[in-house]
């Protein structure tokens, strides 16, 4: 459904009591979307998988041709296949549309 379309993945929050908190947005692209397990694998553009902390909740943007959507949720794993950094990101409480006027607040395009 999603496969193939630009995301941005920024942390949110810390889980662990003696985690970092890393404010940079992660470049990555849908590989494959399991709609009735509620989980996205993402393809991460950058080499450092361990950059993905597997103790935080993260906010993942996905830009469609026609529409900006964010879905909150926590990376469960984090792996390389087929020369590939992907990561298992399961999503919490749906979808959301970012609205045109908070688009420019939210982030940037």
């Amino acid at each position: 459904m999603y496969e193939g379309n630009p995301v941005d993945l920024q942390m949110e929050k810390v889980i662990s009591a003696d985690g970092i908190f890393d404010d940079s947005t992660r470049k990555c692209q849908v590989y494959k979307y399991e709609v009735e397990e509620d989980y996205i694998y993402l393809e991460l553009k950058e080499d450092d998988l361990t950059a993905i902390s597997l103790d935080a909740r993260y906010r993942c943007y996905i830009s469609t041709r026609t529409e900006l959507l964010y879905c909150t949720g926590v990376v469960k794993e984090r792996y390389r296949c087929e020369d590939r950094n992907l990561l298992k990101f399961r999503i919490k409480n749906g979808f959301y549309n970012v609205t045109e006027e908070r688009r420019g607040k939210e982030r940037a395009f």
